[in-house]
């Protein structure tokens, strides 16, 4: 199944920290990234730059599974954020889970802010142009017409 996934930092190491989650996150199957980009923070301008990307997982995990495992390596690398808008080491998202729409205590998919985030839309855009997410008709580049691309830039290092 075809799961994709956010992942951000905007303290300390953020380059290193996003290679050991892409790294910790193969273990769980065939992954496939985009570039890495320099983001503007979003709901909190008084936050430093992110660094950002987008994968897609091809894994037979459970959801539940899933959730837990990339829980752990945000453990492990560090996440200490109390508050959702708060800078952190690594922080990793569950955008889609195929096309299924789950609903419990600790988790939405689709992730309620994706199609608020024009930069998380063109990053995964990068790696499936073609995606359709559920509840619509359009695919990823459709949805992109005409949206913003301020603060986006490819990280080079």
């Amino acid at each position: 199944m075809n799961i994709y996934l956010s992942i951000g930092s905007n303290i300390g190491n953020r380059k290193k920290y996003l290679n050991d989650a892409y790294y910790r996150i193969s273990n769980f199957g065939k992954v496939k990234g985009s570039h890495l980009y320099r983001t503007e923070p979003w709901g909190n301008d008084s936050l430093p730059e992110f660094l950002n990307a987008c994968i897609n997982l091809d894994t037979k995990l459970k959801i539940s599974e899933l959730f837990k495992g990339l829980k752990k390596i945000e453990e492990k690398l560090g996440k200490e954020r109390k508050n959702k808008l708060e800078s952190r080491k690594i922080d990793i998202d569950i955008l889609f889970y195929g096309n299924q729409v789950i609903i419990s205590k600790d988790l939405i998919i689709p992730h309620k802010e994706f199609f608020n985030r024009p930069f998380a839309m063109k990053l995964l855009a990068e790696i499936a142009p073609d995606f359709i997410p559920p509840h619509s008709d359009k695919c990823l580049k459709e949805h992109l017409n005409g949206a913003d691309g301020e603060g986006l830039e490819i990280y080079c290092d």
